[in-house]
C-alpha cells in the first residue's frame, strides 16, 4: 500500500494457497498508528480495535507493582495505542489492495539479481525485490547465510477469547511471576487477547493444560481467562529472534519486517516496526535515485531504529527472572519513582518517532 501511494506498481508473492485467519493479538503503538494514518487506514483500524490508555503491572498474587498512563505520550505522538486481532488488521490491509496485486500459492525460494525465483521454477522479473518473508526469510538466508534463530529461553502461549464475564478493572494487565509473565489486553469486538510465558527448554510442545498448570495459583482473573479459552484458540510457540545484521540488502534487493529485524515481543514492536519500514521504504524510493541508492538510504534510516531488537531481548531477560531476590529488586525498581521516569522516557523515545509523509 505504501509503495502504491508513491506510484510504484507492486506484486505480493504469498506462499500459502489462501489467506486465512491466523495469529492472536497485536499491540499497535502510536508510532505504528501514525504509519497507518499515512496509509489512509487509521480510522478503520482503530474502529476495529481496543484503545489502550493505561497499563497495570502486578505480582501473581495480585499485589500492584505499578500503573502506567500512556495518555501524555499518546497526545504528544498524536495517535492512540491500540490492540487488534492480527487477522482483522491483515484483512483491512488486504481489502485496501486490488486483488490482482496479491498472488497466493507463490512460494519464493530465492533470487537472481532482482528476479524472484518461485518453487515452481517460474521467474518474476522486478525492478526492486523486497524480502518481507518473516523470521525464516529465504531472501535473508541467500543474502547472509542460513542460521537458526536465537532462542530466548522461554516459551509462550497466546489466546483470544470473549471478554464476557471477565473483570480486569478495565485495564490491560501484566503479571510478573517466577520465570513467567501473563498479559491480557482488550482486543476489539468484545474480545480479550492474552499471553503466558514460561522459562523452558526449546522445542517442547505444550498444550492449554500446561498453561493452566503454570498459572493455577495466580490471582484472578489469570486462571479464569485461560480456562475460558477454547483449546483450538490457544497457540504455543518458543520465543525466538534474530540478532541485528550489519547490512540488510545489496543491489536491487532489501529486507523488511521480521526478515530484517525479528524481535522478541517484549516491547510490542514487531508489527509496528514493519509498518514503519513500509512507509520509510516508499519515501526513499520516491525521494532518492537511482534505485540502489534509495534502498541503501532506507537501510541507513531503519537499521539504527530497528536495533531495538537488543532492547527487547534484554527486557525479556529482566521480565523472565526466576531468582526471588532479583525478582524483588526488579519489582521494587519498576514501582519506584526513578523506574517510572525511566520507563516513560524510553516509551516517549520509542512511540513519538516521526515518520515521513507520503
Amino acid at each position: 500500500m505504501a509503495l502504491r501511494r508513491v506510484g510504484v506498481e507492486t506484486l505480493v508473492l504469498e506462499q500459502v494457497p489462501s489467506i486465512r485467519e491466523v495469529g492472536a493479538g497485536l499491540s499497535i503503538w502510536p508510532n505504528a498508528v501514525n504509519a497507518l494514518r499515512t496509509l489512509g487506514l487509521e480510522s478503520e483500524v482503530v474502529a476495529s480495535a481496543s484503545v489502550i490508555e493505561r497499563h497495570l503491572t502486578q505480582t501473581p498474587d495480585g499485589r500492584r507493582i505499578s500503573e502506567t498512563d500512556f495518555g501524555p505520550i499518546e497526545r504528544e505522538a498524536g495517535a492512540p495505542s491500540i490492540c487488534i486481532h492480527r487477522a482483522v488488521l491483515q484483512k483491512i490491509l488486504l481489502d485496501a489492495l486490488p486483488p490482482a496485486s496479491v498472488r497466493t500459492g507463490a512460494r519464493c525460494t530465492g533470487f537472481s539479481d532482482s528476479t524472484a525465483i518461485l518453487e515452481s521454477g517460474e521467474r518474476i522479473d522486478t525492478d526492486v525485490l523486497i524480502g518481507a518473508d518473516g523470521i525464516s526469510s529465504v531472501l535473508r538466508d541467500q543474502l547472509h547465510g542460513t542460521k537458526a534463530p536465537r532462542y530466548a529461553g522461554y516459551t509462550c502461549w497466546r489466546g483470544i477469547r470473549p471478554a464476557d464475564g471477565v473483570k480486569v478493572d478495565g485495564l490491560p494487565l501484566l503479571a510478573l511471576g517466577t520465570g513467567s509473565q501473563f498479559g491480557v489486553w482488550p482486543c476489539g469486538a468484545g474480545q480479550l487477547y492474552w499471553f503466558l510465558t514460561k522459562n523452558s527448554p526449546p522445542g517442547t510442545r505444550k498444550a492449554k493444560a500446561d498453561a493452566l498448570a503454570v498459572s493455577r495459583d495466580w490471582a484472578a482473573p489469570v486462571p479464569e481467562i485461560i480456562e475460558g479459552t477454547d483449546e483450538d484458540a490457544v497457540l504455543q510457540n518458543d520465543i525466538i529472534d534474530r540478532p541485528p545484521l550489519a547490512t540488510w540488502g545489496k543491489g536491487y534487493v532489501t529486507l523488511l519486517g521480521d526478515a530484517a529485524h525479528a524481535s522478541t515481543p517484549n516491547l510490542g514492536q514487531g508489527a509496528c516496526q514493519a509498518l514503519e519500514d513500509a512507509v520509510v521504504l516508499a519515501h526513499c524510493l520516491r525521494e532518492t535515485s537511482p534505485i540502489e541508492a534509495a534502498l541503501r538510504q532506507y537501510e541507513r534510516l531503519r537499521m539504527p531504529r530497528t536495533a531495538l531488537v537488543r532492547n527487547s531481548w534484554e527486557t525479556g531477560k529482566i521480565l523472565q527472572l526466576d531468582s526471588p531476590v532479583f525478582e524483588a529488586l526488579r519489582n521494587w525498581f519498576l514501582g519506584s519513582a526513578l523506574g517510572k521516569r525511566m520507563g516513560m522516557r524510553n516509551f516517549r523515545t520509542l512511540l513519538t518517532y516521526q515518520l515521513p509523509r507520503l
